[in-house]
């Protein structure tokens, strides 16, 4: 099988000789990948700082492709069909899957990851930067017509945005600051224009990501290195600050600004990986009496969500946030653009 290797730290190869998944159990779906983004978490993964994409590993989970192989029991696809998957799943039996909480499932398994996982036959769960994954039936996402691999491969990477922002209860007079402008952050843009808020405002100090900002429709966006973010905000929301910020980066000074733009009783929601140990600025969220809420990626219906908005027009043109794309055979090549990053770099797709 073809398949884009993270051999060791610092190691990333193209491989033609990896070993096939195949089906194990009644419920698996094999299927052949045909698009797969680059994520932060395989750049992070290359340099040994992820905590379960441990080098050796055959990484990847924002993809699509088609069902070439089902178990006996699988009713929900079929031969042909062509999908997304939702790569996390549950053990089903503790408290968190028992409520509804999966997500944060004590033993969750996320696809492209380092442990064992018995149930697919011992080894490791292959990802999607292979030519072919096994998934369970209960994470497959048909793509509706007309939306392309593409943008069936771009789900994920929006899911998590989305996820954050259909639990924070917008309305159209709600004004948001995004801070982070890249994938993260462009789900938060896209999910929250369905909501048609007052007010917008984005944030970050990469010219790329500005301009994807302004392409996705928004009018208020802030090159925070030139630009003084918070006056910012309080000439546009009368000196109040905005109601939610939502996080597409993270670390502690911004944090600090993000419950500084935010308005007393207002809230913070990070979804953006920060590393423990930071501070965190406890006299303003005390004294303004903030809410913090976190995010562990995302939920089957953000997928479900995302594609039906697609095929309704509601979400269009997510392929601009591709800006390279290589064939699984230039995978080196791929994983340095994604690092070192030395032309203007949202989104990196690998294509079989």
């Amino acid at each position: 099988m073809r398949g884009g290797y993270m051999e060791a730290i610092g190691v990333a190869a193209f491989r033609d000789d990896l070993p096939e998944p195949q089906i194990i159990n009644e419920h698996d779906v094999k299927i052949h990948v045909r698009k797969c983004g680059i994520c932060g978490s395989e750049v992070h993964a290359l340099h040994g700082l992820h905590p379960f994409r441990i080098p050796p590993v055959l990484s990847g989970h924002e993809f699509s492709g088609d069902v070439i192989e089902v178990g006996s029991a699988v009713t929900r696809c079929a031969p042909g069909d062509r999908v997304t998957a939702e790569p996390q799943y549950g053990c089903g039996e503790c408290y968190y899957c028992r409520h509804g909480m999966y997500n944060i499932c004590t033993n969750k398994r996320v696809l492209g990851a380092s442990y064992d996982v018995p149930e697919l036959g011992g080894g490791k769960w292959t990802g999607s930067l292979g030519e072919y994954i096994v998934v369970p039936e209960k994470t497959i996402v048909k793509l509706a017509e007309g939306v392309s691999y593409e943008e069936g491969a771009l789900i994920e990477p929006i899911a998590n945005g989305i996820y954050a922002v259909r639990r924070a209860n917008i309305t159209p007079e709600s004004t948001i600051a995004i801070i982070g402008c890249g994938p993260i952050g462009l789900g938060d843009l896209i999910g929250a224009r369905l909501y048609d808020p007052k007010l917008i405002i984005m944030a970050d100090i990469s010219e790329i990501n500005l301009r994807m900002a302004r392409e996705f429709g928004c009018e208020h966006v802030i090159n925070s290195r030139e630009q003084d973010l918070e006056e910012t905000v309080m000439e546009l929301t009368g000196g109040v600050g905005v109601d939610m910020v939502f996080l597409g980066f993270g670390d502690a000074p911004t944090l600090e600004q993000a419950c500084r733009i935010v308005r007393r009783g207002g809230t913070v929601h990070q979804h953006a990986l920060m590393k423990d140990g930071i501070g965190f600025p406890y006299q303003i969220h005390q004294q303004h009496e903030l809410s913090f809420i976190a995010y562990n990626m995302y939920k089957y219906e953000e997928f479900e969500f995302i594609c039906d908005e697609i095929a309704k027009g509601r979400i269009q043109g997510l392929d601009r946030m591709v800006t390279q794309r290589y064939p699984i055979e230039k995978f080196k090549e791929a994983m340095e653009m994604a690092d070192k990053r030395p032309e203007p770099v949202v989104k990196v797709m690998m294509e079989f």
